[in-house]
C-alpha cells in the first residue's frame, strides 16, 4: 500500500508542476518594472509573460512610496477543500494592494479571499497577479 501511495504522490506532483508552469521563475520589482518601455517576467514554461501598465500604475499609487518593495506578479495561492475552496494572499505589502485594490479589509501577513473576490481582483489586476494551486490543506 506505501508504495501505490508514493506513486500516487509523485504522480500528482507532476500534474501540480503542469498546472502551474504558468508561475514565474523569478518576480520583479514593481518600480523596476515601471522603467522599462515593456515590462516584462520570464514563466517557467519559458513564455514571456508582459505586464500591463495601467495595473502597474495602479498598484504604485495604491502603495505609495512603498510600492517600490512589491514584487511581481503577486501569487495568490488557491487551496482547493471539500466544500469551496479559498485563495490566499500572503506578505504584509501584497496583502495590503489587494486589499486596497478590493476596497475590502486586510491586515497582516494572510487574506483568505473567496471566488466572487477572485473574480473582481483578476478583472482589476488580471496581468499582476498570478493563481498557484497548492494541495488540499495548509
Amino acid at each position: 500500500m506505501s508504495e501505490d501511495k508514493d506513486i500516487l504522490t509523485r504522480y500528482l506532483e507532476g500534474e501540480l508542476r503542469l498546472v502551474n508552469k504558468h508561475i514565474p521563475y523569478k518576480r520583479r520589482n514593481l518600480c523596476e518594472l515601471l522603467k522599462e518601455p515593456v515590462p516584462y517576467i520570464i514563466l517557467r514554461d519559458g513564455s514571456v509573460h508582459v505586464f500591463d501598465m495601467e495595473e502597474l500604475e495602479r498598484l504604485k499609487q495604491v502603495l505609495g512610496n512603498k510600492a517600490c518593495d512589491l514584487s511581481l506578479p503577486i501569487i495568490v495561492e488557491y487551496l482547493p477543500s471539500d466544500q469551496e475552496g479559498f485563495y490566499v494572499v500572503n506578505g504584509a505589502l501584497e496583502v495590503e494592494a489587494v486589499s486596497k485594490v478590493l476596497g475590502c479589509e486586510g491586515k497582516g501577513e494572510h487574506l483568505i479571499l473567496y471566488r466572487p473576490q477572485i473574480i473582481e481582483l483578476r478583472r482589476k489586476l488580471r496581468t499582476t497577479t498570478t493563481i498557484l494551486i497548492k494541495p488540499g490543506g495548509r
